[in-house]
């Protein structure tokens, strides 16, 4: 089923008004750039037009958690313009991606002026919480043999790119480790695990995993009767 996106929330004439108001650079993202920083002044936001990017929480020590993964057709930055702090995480493009800048003022100012839009501003924003919350839960509550594999679930869906081996996702056993919880080398060893198991290829390459077999991990990680995972 087609994952549905903000944009594809809004009407003609909703469109139409979201171009007039918005900027779009020449040059994109490129992978690995940082689009938005945490702690900063949320002075502008902006709707992905094309590309994919990975939403980030910094803590202490240097580690992150994984918050999302947003695509064309979504909002990012919003929140920050909307309740006027600063920004609650980072943003970083997984691929080039382009966007379309909304000042503040301008933004707004675009959602005074269309109701309509800011409706679906709210929707997108309350859909996307839940949806968050939903994730760190389904891992904070897994035993801890089953995180990383729903972890690795919830990446493959919404980041994988297919190969010929199965579902590769850009990942480093640092970030699985951080992002579970767990650390770096008990991560290790939990991805050895899953490719005893034929879920994971066997990769010598630290900076990604291919998930061989998404259905059976799925059901490993889940069990077969639970479907908790969801896209972003």
């Amino acid at each position: 089923m087609r994952h549905t996106t903000f944009w594809d929330s809004l009407d003609h004439d909703e469109r139409k008004a979201m171009e007039r108001v918005g900027r779009v650079p020449r040059d994109p993202f490129e992978a690995g750039d940082t689009i938005l920083r945490q702690s900063d002044h949320a002075d502008r936001a902006a709707l992905i037009i094309s590309g994919k990017c990975r939403v980030l929480w910094h803590g202490e020590h240097n580690r992150t958690t994984y918050l999302a993964t947003r695509r064309g057709g979504e909002l990012i930055g919003e929140m920050g313009v909307l309740d006027g702090g600063p920004r609650t995480a980072t943003v970083v493009a997984l691929q080039q991606t382009y966007v379309r800048w909304y000042g503040s003022e301008a933004f707004l100012g675009l959602l005074a002026e269309c109701p309509g839009i800011l409706q679906k501003v709210f929707l997108s924003v309350c859909t996307r919480l839940k949806e968050s919350d939903h994730h760190r839960i389904a891992i904070a509550s897994a035993p801890a043999r089953l995180r990383l594999g729903r972890l690795l679930v919830r990446l493959a869906e919404v980041e994988g790119v297919p190969t010929a081996q199965g579902i590769e996702v850009r990942v480093t056993q640092t970030e699985l480790g951080d992002w579970t919880g767990m650390g770096r080398e008990a991560a290790g060893r939990r991805v050895r695990e899953l490719q005893k198991l034929s879920f994971v290829a066997d990769a010598p390459a630290r900076s990604r995993v291919t998930v061989t077999d998404l259905p059976a991990l799925r059901r490993y990680a889940f069990g077969s009767g639970d479907s908790d995972s969801t896209s972003a």
